[in-house]
């Protein structure tokens, strides 16, 4: 098969992102820093470029905006579950895979139009309302 042009089975596709899927929630290699495309190709047992043709064109995204919107989502997580009230951008940061904070910033506006420390206040002033209505 010529890795310029690849053909996705709908069968391939079907089981890539059955197994993307499984892999993020269950193993969460997301939060490893340092992954890349080549990493989560061999966790899926794939060639990188049949990986690559799939994000592409089936999600339309690229690996590191798949990977960025997981990352967030966790990072959100943490957030709303209170767990990083006290810490500094830089460990939020690197317990979400990003390599450093201005990572984490950029990536938390694309997704949620905030930065993560203004995303934080908003959602300590939601929870504190909550808790006294």
């Amino acid at each position: 098969m010529n890795k310029k042009h690849c053909d996705l089975s709908p069968t391939l596709a079907k089981h890539l992102k059955a197994s993307l899927a499984r892999l993020m929630e269950e193993q969460k290699p997301f939060l490893r820093y340092g992954y890349s495309i080549r990493d989560l190709a061999g966790d899926l047992h794939v060639p990188a470029y049949q990986l690559s043709a799939f994000l592409n064109r089936e999600l339309g995204t690229n690996f590191n905006t798949y990977l960025n919107h997981f990352r967030v989502w966790h990072c959100e997580e943490l957030i709303q579950k209170g767990l990083v009230s006290q810490q500094k951008l830089e460990i939020l940061a690197m317990q979400c895979g990003f390599g450093n904070r201005n990572s984490l910033t950029s990536a938390f506006k694309k997704f949620t139009g905030f930065t993560p420390s203004r995303y934080q206040r908003g959602w300590a002033r939601l929870l504190g309302s909550e808790m006294t209505d």
